[in-house]
């Protein structure tokens, strides 16, 4: 035990101004520690000491900070108040000179209230002997699958004779608890036993058992009489219904899947960004369980190699295009030093930034991440590597799925999929193709104003308005979108009434231009991940940073998940829904005039709609039409001035459809809006209507709208 030296010092109240020689006066206590510092708030009272404040300048939080180098170590988001109690876990200081005050900041003024001296880490808090390497074995079983007759009998009885939205609640959970993952993503994991932690199983043997479970999910469902439900339960069920059935269908094309595929488009990619991006430490339990899952890499990377078997298996190779680049990737990790590993610096940036760890803990944790990683990690993409060859040399040069038996009626589904729409491919390649005219024409008239020469080619033109809007540089790229960011939030109460509590985080690095929902704890925020190593061009940062933040995903996301919705519509993802969203959020700021004088923006704006408009025509170009890799990016480096995605086009089918398609459904709702009600018609109403009730199917959300536009209309309601 501890002993610290608590020194009250009296409040300040309202709107104060003072010198660092006219502070409050300090009264002397002290108190004991053991595994937490629980602080009583008594009444306060004026001392007669003369105290030196720590300043800090920072939100109204209370803060416990250094004195010396006025670095956080903790935040407290509620205010202290008399007759509360505080509570901090694990105080940590170094020597006895060491001095910390804790303060409150408002309106620029700061009112000092505790100063902690003299203070060492509790020893309850330092406790290296759980840092055993018992944790850790050097083995780690297959996993053992429970009989699929008797998980689905167990669902059945824990979901009969259940309200609807105590169904809701309770078959999600089920189904949820089938990804753990997941359930780490939101931080949902503090009761987990370590000695249990188990990364998700891949196997198409759980995926086929979950099917099943899904499956039963969705007949107890169907028993439920949609029309004795509320208007709201009625919308749940729609929503779940379609999410249910869409399931069914997905799995009944379960090998046409490339497993090893870059990215997060296969298993290796999405494995290294769970534990790089998603994955949060916050305490020594985080960071044990984090290698606990890491130790379990190899077992994951040959369930990897399984399943692309399975895939070969049944007909399906991915193409040597991108199954070379991602059995490069692999080996290329694999062959790397462990510290220079993504792995290794993610955990330790993490580890680093905490306080309530001793030194000599964090060393303990980061050599049983070394020997995880050289002994588990390491050989697993090693052996990985080498089987992927095996399949590279008897991949097909081909990339469209159209080229495998089956593969063309994979592909309508995938559309219908990702349009929320009976579109086939052919009303796809055409819709893309108008609207490329389109959005050419809004083009040229704004190269016209700009004086460009009409000879020039698309590529060309966009080289002239690169250098004549300017190129940010690297150090600067975080902040102007920070800027762009704030900017928006002060104009967003103009168009939109439900705005998320969750801030939106602007995350630098070498790769960026997507976002990552925060979890449901709060530890980690919504991230919007921007490409800050090497200097961009200006045109495309604003509507980038519309598109993935505000008012794109981070407003939509985080929004669905404060709401008081059922778990399930907090946690569902419509692709053509969330993505129709983002990019009408890229459009809304032109039509609501941000872009006035800033004719360049707008042109990266208008090029970034192209490339969505262009997918229509390439993606279905790939897959139904038999194109090559070189017909697919000269049509896209004619048509939007910049070579395609086309790697990425080849392995997600469909997906890149859901954007452009998505964004003209609510464009085509907001019409329809504005045109029945007239001089009732309020955007922000509009707005509230579409993301105030979470992602959905488009035939859902155009119902949804129809209702808003018929209560408008209501008398009651003028």
């Amino acid at each position: 035990m501890t002993t610290l030296i608590l020194r009250k010092i009296a409040p300040l109240t309202g709107l104060l101004i003072f010198s660092l020689n006219s502070l409050p006066m300090l009264a002397q206590t002290t108190t004991s520690v053991n595994a937490d510092l629980s602080i009583d708030i008594p009444t306060l009272q004026n001392g007669s000491e003369s105290y030196a404040a720590a300043l800090i300048y920072a939100e109204p939080y209370w803060r416990l900070v250094r004195k010396e180098s006025r670095e956080t170590v903790v935040s407290v988001s509620t205010g202290l108040v008399e007759d509360s109690q505080l509570t901090l876990h694990c105080l940590m200081y170094l020597s006895d000179s060491y001095r910390t005050t804790f303060v409150e900041v408002d309106q620029g003024t700061e009112a000092s209230l505790f100063e902690f001296t003299g203070a060492v880490l509790n020893p309850d808090c330092d406790d290296n002997s759980s840092l055993d390497q018992g944790l850790l074995p050097d083995t780690i079983p297959s996993y053992q699958l429970l009989d699929t007759a008797e998980v689905v009998h167990a669902v059945d009885e824990q979901l009969s004779g259940l309200s609807i939205s105590d169904f809701f609640e309770r078959s999600f959970a089920i189904i949820r608890a089938r990804d753990p993952e997941d359930l780490i993503a939101d931080g949902d994991f503090d009761d987990t036993d370590l000695a249990a932690a188990a990364l998700t199983d891949i196997s198409d043997a759980y995926f086929l058992q979950t099917v099943e479970l899904q499956n039963r999910v969705l007949e107890k469902l169907r028993s439920y009489d949609r029309d004795a439900l509320s208007e709201e339960e009625q919308l749940s069920y729609d929503i779940y219904l379609a999410y249910l059935e869409s399931e069914q269908e997905w799995a009944s094309y379960r090998d046409y899947q490339y497993p090893g595929s870059f990215g997060f488009f296969g298993w290796p990619g999405r494995t290294e960004s769970f534990f790089t991006q998603i994955y949060t430490i916050n305490n020594v339990k985080d960071a044990q369980l984090y290698l606990v899952l890491l130790n379990q890499t190899r077992r994951r990377f040959a369930q990897i190699f399984d399943l692309l078997i399975a895939r070969r298996n049944a007909g399906v190779v991915e193409p040597g295009p991108t199954m070379g680049y991602s059995q490069s990737l692999v080996a290329a990790l694999g062959n790397s030093d462990a510290r220079a590993t993504s792995y290794y610096q993610a955990f330790d940036r993490q580890l680093s930034a905490l306080y309530d760890i001793s030194e000599g803990a964090k060393e303990i944790l980061r050599q049983q991440l070394l020997q995880v990683l050289e002994q588990q990690v390491l050989p697993a993409y090693r052996t990985l590597a080498g089987r992927m060859q095996g399949l590279v040399r008897i991949a097909p040069t081909a990339i469209g799925f159209g080229q495998y038996q089956g593969g063309e009626e994979f592909y309508n589904f995938t559309l219908r999929y990702f349009t929320s729409s009976d579109m086939d491919a052919d009303a796809v390649h055409t819709l893309g193709q108008n609207e490329l005219a389109r959005i050419h024409n809004e083009m040229n008239t704004l190269f016209n104003q700009l004086g460009y020469p009409q000879s020039e080619s698309l590529a060309e033109k966009f080289a002239r308005v690169g250098r004549d809007a300017g190129i940010v540089a690297a150090a600067d790229v975080k902040a102007l979108y920070e800027r762009i960011i704030d900017e928006t939030y002060a104009r967003l109460p103009a168009s939109f009434r439900l705005i998320p509590e969750q801030k939106v985080t602007v995350v630098g690095g070498t790769s960026g231009g997507f976002y990552i929902r925060g979890s449901d704890d709060g530890t980690r925020p919504g991230a919007f991940y921007a490409d800050t190593s090497s200097d961009q061009p200006y045109t495309t940062m604003p509507t980038l940073a519309y598109h993935e933040a505000l008012p794109g995903h981070h407003l939509q996301i985080a929004l669905a998940n404060e709401l008081n919705l059922p778990t399930f519509r907090r946690k569902y993802n419509n692709t053509a829904y969330i993505e129709g969203w983002a990019l009408y959020a890229e459009r809304l700021p032109k039509d609501l005039g941000w872009y006035e004088g800033d004719i360049y923006g707008d042109l990266g704006r208008l090029q970034f709609e192209a490339m969505r408009a262009a997918r229509l025509v390439v993606d279905t170009g790939i897959h139904a039409r038999g194109w090559t890799w070189e017909q697919a990016d000269e049509y896209h480096i004619a048509n939007v001035g910049f070579p395609g995605s086309i790697a990425r086009y080849s392995v997600w089918p469909g997906q890149a459809t859901a954007y452009m398609t998505g964004m003209l459904k609510i464009l085509e709702l907001r019409s329809r809006a504005e045109t029945d009600l007239g001089n009732l018609y309020d955007i922000r109403d509009f707005h509230d209507a579409v993301i105030g009730k979470g992602a959905m199917p488009l035939q859902v959300l155009e119902q949804v709208v129809e209702n808003y536009i018929a209560k408008k209309q209501e008398p009651s309601s003028n």
